[in-house]
């Protein structure tokens, strides 16, 4: 799962949707995690296994969630937005780490205001069914 939350982060990143630095040390995309700071962020985690994989076919169903953050309420709304217009009914793709995305899917209708956290920074999330190809010992 780590590969495909990377792959769908360097993704936006070429889409100047967000800033996505792999080492972890820079940027404002975080993967499974949404760190107490910077005030504008986006955190893309995985939420759900999804569907029962096959065990014969290379592919899996995750759920990711992505979820944004902003001291302003539009701009974090509209941020959200614009990456649910990228993600919804993205692939079939070759992610830049190399994941294959068969397709992304949007599991609501946009995005969902979860309210303020801790620090008064408005929240909205985007969840998605995001089928990926996936080889193991015994699926190729």
């Amino acid at each position: 799962m780590a590969d495909l939350l990377d792959g769908i982060a360097r993704h936006l990143d070429a889409q100047g949707l967000l800033t996505y630095d792999p080492e972890g040390t820079g940027g404002d995309c975080f993967l499974d995690d949404m760190p107490s700071g910077p005030n504008t962020a986006v955190a893309i985690t995985s939420y759900q296994a999804g569907a029962e994989p096959d065990s014969l076919l290379p592919y899996d169903e995750p759920r990711i969630q992505v979820r944004v953050r902003d001291l302003d309420p539009t701009a974090a709304r509209t941020r959200c937005r614009d990456i649910y217009s990228e993600l919804h009914g993205l692939g079939p793709v070759d992610l830049p780490d190399g994941t294959l995305l068969i397709l992304c899917v949007a599991l609501q209708g946009g995005p969902t205001a979860i309210g303020k956290d801790q620090n008064g920074r408005a929240e909205y999330v985007c969840n998605f069914r995001a089928e990926h190809r996936t080889v193991s010992a015994h699926r190729g």
